[in-house]
């Protein structure tokens, strides 16, 4: 190994101190102690609560959460795997141990400028890039609403696609320790449609490249690149063998795996098990629309985010102060407005990918000669087709039921975290071939001009948009109902504001359109009077670093600002803090269910932060769960006999006098376990759930006709016969019976087949599937001791590949260190 020349690492060092300043001034409340008030991390919190509470007793999580929707495997809430040579502890040095958000930043900065550095680019271009890359509004606005893992998984995706890089570069030893570590480090982040959408990227990528390698006859190059991108994959994956198995395994239960209940797979085939979400749920939320694409560009084209974003300084905003509200009322009434009237229900944000970078992707694709921008323009093209989701829907249902596991994600617009990725890195390219090899000036500002054309003839489109849009929105007539409410239903009053809101909405439009412009303007001067040879590098670089952060940091500041943070005591006083209700109910301690109509009781995961839920909010919940709340618990008037087996024995519901949560106690509830009298069968699994529609299960038993072997008696009455709950840890729960007669019992916990198994004194006795979602167990005459365990193969079979996968990679890191001092170092290509 050389000498090492400790100068090379200033540069490095800059852009570091660099993202690190920007993170810090955007995100300046975090370093003040405040935290972020973000929706889904509430959820989240809720979810975790009965988790949390078990660690704090045990040191470890449950793998079986007991508050939410009756319970459920507690896989994609919080677990950890039992490996101690983890790569996961990489994951706080990357983000230097910084607090969120302000780490998340810069994980995604510098996960960039790895990328920046592989590919041989100019330090500041780098920069440039990075700060392009994580502030792109995608990311502060799923920061706002709580979107953590998706935020993390992006900040691995330049840093996988670069080690990947290297493989391909011929750096084999580097390439495949970091191509493991990150891939591992991505795929620990838990999102696994982020990594989805990673694989699409790399494929297209490594198309690219095989074809060049099999034009320069380099066959033996192309089989090692393509063996050590696997292995190093693979190993990623491996390290994270206990996620990946159990979720594998639960996804098949859960409403991504399918329906026993499909209507129209049950015409057909009564048996058959549909996979897969439905495109209506899938593509429900997050389709662009095909001119909503141009939002890259201008972000205010549809309005922005259906939280509202006007001000007092609004049309709306200033007709209300001369109407005599005050101004902060005047404010407040028009933060109420919609300003999104898109083809999406409703959206949090535009993806604005910024106008100096959407002019560098065009200039790139115009200007280099690299064969890197036609599988970048590739990945970019699928990438938006792919988000339009609905609104281009003959192609991307095609799309949703015959590609490979595609089925399994919603929001097709996630996959534009694609383009976020590759616009910036394709004008980092053509920036670092025009500032630092081309010596065809002139040639190069041909082509400058060329790419001001083809600007131009986007900013022209977006013009005729903007002059043919009529600014009206699907929502529009719940506006219309809460400004009439406003104005006490004075139509007159009603249309004049809602008309305001039209220009208010026409005014984003055309605020924008002028603002990206000038920008775009600014960036293409800036370039002419380099090529025209006005002024000097350093002058261009530091012009393009400033317009381009600058102008996405300060459109990302519309969606995550001062308004989101709060201290750390008021969030948890307002989101976490029990009511008057909460506090009665928790005085019982036998913990029973419990169902809270105040709330969106299926959409809704905070009552599980104190209570056993039978709601709650999982986008992953049990498809049998989720069957029992479409044909039982949504329908009007809901099957109360439901809620009885669910064992809910308290209802929170709103106080028709005052509007407060009041508590009712249903004395119907049949609590933790009864036996039953008799045991009725039914055929297929939609016939055991018509069969719930008019039923008693304290008495009855509803079970589908194959189970029937599984249960070695039919139960006899016995008046005297008794059982109880002696425990409830989660994963082990303990009853104890006694009866003169053989019995049935029915337990009112969720049933999952994946895991649990039953024990009648030390016995194993088949669970059987009751109630279409709860445990049934046939159990002799005389006393028992009754346990049930949840111990699920996928999790503990899997962690012993996974501990091996991990401490593979550690000595692939070594190994690469070793071949560092072994070989002359050479520069990056």
């Amino acid at each position: 190994m050389k000498h090492f020349e400790w100068k090379s690492l200033l540069p490095h060092v800059i852009a570091v101190a660099v993202f690190v300043l920007v993170a810090v001034v955007y995100c300046k409340p975090a370093m003040e102690g405040k935290v972020l008030s973000q929706h889904d991390v509430s959820q989240w919190k809720g979810m975790a609560q009965d988790l949390m509470q078990y660690k704090e007793k045990t040191g470890h999580y449950p793998l079986w959460n007991n508050n939410l929707f009756g319970g459920m495997p507690a896989y994609q809430i919080a677990m950890e795997a039992n490996n101690p040579v983890s790569v996961i502890y990489l994951h706080k040095v990357f983000m230097l141990w910084l607090p969120k958000p302000i780490g998340y930043f810069f994980l995604l900065c510098i996960g960039f400028y790895f990328l920046s550095q592989v590919i041989g680019s100019n330090y500041w271009l780098g920069i440039m890039g990075g700060i392009a890359y994580a502030y792109a509004t995608y990311s502060p606005v799923i920061v706002a609403v709580g979107h953590d893992t998706k935020m993390q998984a992006m900040g691995y995706l330049p840093a996988v696609l670069a080690a990947i890089w290297l493989i391909y570069q011929k750096k084999y030893a580097w390439g495949l320790a970091l191509t493991a570590i990150f891939s591992a480090l991505l795929v620990g982040m838990n999102h696994l449609q982020v990594t989805y959408y990673f694989l699409i990227l790399a494929l297209v990528m490594t198309i690219g490249f095989i074809i060049q390698w099999v034009k320069s006859n380099d066959y033996k190059h192309l089989g090692i690149a393509l063996s050590l991108a696997l292995v190093g994959g693979l190993l990623g994956a491996g390290s994270n063998l206990v996620t990946l198995a159990t979720t594998s395994e639960y996804s098949k239960a859960t409403m991504r795996g399918g329906s026993n209940l499909d209507t129209t797979a049950i015409k057909t085939n009564p048996t058959q098990k549909t996979t897969g979400l439905s495109t209506q749920y899938a593509f429900f939320y997050g389709s662009y629309g095909p001119a909503e694409t141009l939002t890259f560009l201008v972000p205010g084209i549809y309005g922005g985010s259906s939280n509202g974003e006007l001000t007092s300084n609004s049309h709306i905003g200033k007709a209300a102060i001369e109407r005599g509200f005050p101004e902060d009322q005047a404010g407040q009434l028009a933060s109420y407005m919609g300003t999104y009237w898109g083809p999406q229900p409703m959206t949090s944000g535009p993806v604005y990918l910024g106008a100096v970078i959407c002019f560098l992707f065009i200039f790139g694709l115009v200007y280099l000669k690299t064969w890197h921008r036609w599988w970048i323009l590739t990945v970019c093209a699928i990438a938006v087709v792919f988000s339009w989701g609905s609104n281009f829907a003959l192609f991307n249902e095609f799309v949703f039921n015959h590609l490979p596991l595609y089925n399994k994600f919603r929001a097709p617009s996630i996959i534009l975290i694609l383009p976020q990725l590759l616009f910036p890195l394709l004008g980092v390219m053509a920036m670092q071939q025009l500032l630092f090899v081309e010596k065809d000036k002139k040639a190069a500002l041909a082509k400058l001009k060329l790419s001001a054309y083809i600007t131009g003839g986007v900013f022209a489109l977006a013009g005729l948009l903007y002059l043919s849009f009529s600014y009206v929105g699907a929502n529009d007539d719940g506006i219309k109902g809460m400004l009439g409410q406003i104005f006490r239903g004075s139509q007159e009053d009603t249309t004049t504001f809602y008309n305001l809101l039209i220009a208010d909405r026409k005014s984003l439009f055309s605020n924008d359109l002028i603002r990206s412009l000038v920008l775009v303007a600014g960036a293409m001067v800036i370039l002419y009077l380099y090529l025209t040879e006005k002024i000097k590098l350093n002058y261009v670089l530091a012009g393009l670093v400033l317009i381009s952060s600058i102008d996405l940091l300060a459109v990302g500041r519309r969606y995550l600002n001062e308004n989101n943070f709060q201290d750390e005591e008021t969030y948890n006083e307002s989101n976490f803090k029990p009511s008057p209700v909460d506090l009665e109910i928790m005085k019982d301690s036998s913990r029973p269910r419990v169902f809270n109509t105040t709330v969106s009781s299926f959409n809704d995961a905070t009552t599980a932060y104190h209570h056993r839920d039978i709601g709650g909010y999982s986008p992953v919940k049990l498809s049998i769960v989720e069957d029992l709340l479409n044909f039982q618990l949504k329908k009007q008037p809901l099957n109360k006999q439901v809620l009885d087996m669910l064992n809910m024995k308290y209802a929170i519901v709103q106080n028709p006098q005052d509007g407060q949560p009041a508590l009712q106690v249903n004395p119907d509830a049949l609590g933790n376990v009864w036996f039953v009298k008799h045991i009725q069968y039914a055929d297929q699994p939609i016939g055991v759930m018509r069969a719930m529609d008019h039923f008693n299960p304290k008495d009855t038993a509803i079970v589908e006709t194959g189970s029937k072997k599984d249960i070695a008696f039919e139960p006899v009455a016995d008046s005297t016969a008794s059982i109880r709950l002696v425990k409830n840890d989660n994963d082990i729960v303990e009853y104890a019976s006694n009866a003169a007669s053989n019995q049935f019992a029915v337990f009112s916990e969720i049933y999952y087949n994946m895991g649990w198994k039953a024990y009648v004194d030390g016995k194993e006795t088949p669970i059987v599937q009751t109630n279409y979602v709860l445990r049934g167990l046939a159990i002799p005459a005389g006393a028992h001791k009754i346990v049930f365990e949840f111990k699920p193969a996928s999790y503990y079979n899997s962690n012993k590949a996974a501990i091996g996968s991990t401490a593979i990679i550690w000595l692939l890191v070594l190994a690469a260190i070793a071949a560092g001092f072994r070989k002359p170092s050479t520069k990056m290509a």
